[in-house]
């Protein structure tokens, strides 16, 4: 049997990306895309959606009584009605494993960029060329600080979260984990609030949750060091904004770097671009994942799960009518 596979948005693929075909007989189609209204009409003859960042929620998925798999070009599934799937027999894959080096390089560029403000001085001398600031001998407009023996607090446990913690350790920094509330142990695991006092970075490299939703609040960063800065490349329900913000501008933290929000695509509207002139903060619309190596893995292991899957389709299939 021939799969109709239909890919949602291919325009989430860089230029160098090689978009391979599934191993079955198959026929495809794919827009640049879709928007939530567009969903089902688009799906309306799939048995295969293909996506890296359209939802599908239930009030859509109750429309495509055809599809039986959902492949996600994305690490996480909290963009899938999940329990829908699995209560009418749609599988949902992702590809865990493939931003671990890439996310892990970019929490640990936001966090240098944090403390050594390389970016912030070009800024300035960009200022001091136009005749906006003062030509000087020295300039000390942007503290810098080394990261060397700095706290590093890690929010998470999988292959993000300890890749960076590998890369950071090889700079000198130390290493903590949050317990996930007594469930991970070890010498290098400590309790949240504990973690949250001492250490010099906070970086979220968790999914997002019941659980996680809102973990980060005004309650937890008031116990944050004034100087201590948040990462987030995680998912941007982990953390607060409106009280991130308000710490931020209240000079409660030494800085922010968010390349996840809670509502994505990050909008020209969203309040946190009331921060956007600060040299203490750093705004990505969620491109950690994306460097071209990292891209290709991703898009090869999306396309796989799809073969893998049709080919247990058929293996059943063979058994039960031999």
């Amino acid at each position: 049997m021939s799969e109709h596979i239909v890919f949602l948005d291919d325009e989430g693929l860089a230029p160098s990306t090689r978009l391979k075909r599934p191993d079955c007989d198959h026929s495809w189609q794919q827009y640049a895309y879709t928007h939530p209204d567009q969903v089902s009409e688009h799906l309306k003859d799939a048995t295969v959606a293909l996506t890296c960042s359209v939802p599908l929620r239930e009030e859509h998925l109750r429309q495509l009584p055809r599809l039986k798999m959902i492949s996600l070009a994305l690490t996480g599934r909290d963009i899938v009605d999940v329990d829908y799937c699995e209560a009418h027999g749609i599988e949902v894959s992702s590809v865990p494993g493939y931003a671990a080096n890439t996310v892990a390089e970019h929490s640990l560029a936001m966090i240098l960029e944090l403390f050594r403000r390389p970016a912030a001085f070009t800024r300035l001398m960009r200022q001091v060329h136009a005749g906006d600031k003062p030509y000087q001998n020295i300039y000390f407009n942007h503290r810098i600080r080394d990261v060397r023996d700095k706290q590093l607090a890690i929010i998470g446990s999988g292959p993000i979260a300890l890749r960076l913690a590998h890369l950071a350790r090889a700079f000198g920094m130390q290493v903590l984990f949050e317990d996930r509330g007594g469930k991970r142990q070890g010498a290098d695991c400590r309790p949240l609030a504990e973690l949250l006092k001492s250490c010099d970075v906070l970086s979220i490299n968790c999914p997002l949750t019941p659980e996680t939703h809102n973990l980060i609040d005004a309650g937890q960063l008031a116990l944050m060091k004034p100087d201590a800065i948040v990462v987030n490349t995680g998912r941007g329900g982990v953390v607060n904004e409106a009280a991130l913000i308000q710490a931020l501008q209240q000079g409660r933290l030494g800085g922010v770097a968010l390349d996840v929000v809670e509502v994505e695509p990050l909008h020209p509207s969203n309040p946190l671009f009331d921060l956007i002139d600060r040299d203490d903060f750093l705004l990505n619309p969620h491109i950690a994942w994306s460097s071209e190596d990292a891209m290709q893995q991703l898009m090869d292991s999306a396309v796989d799960n799809i073969s893998d899957f049709v080919a247990r389709q058929v293996s059943e299939k063979r058994i039960r009518t031999a």
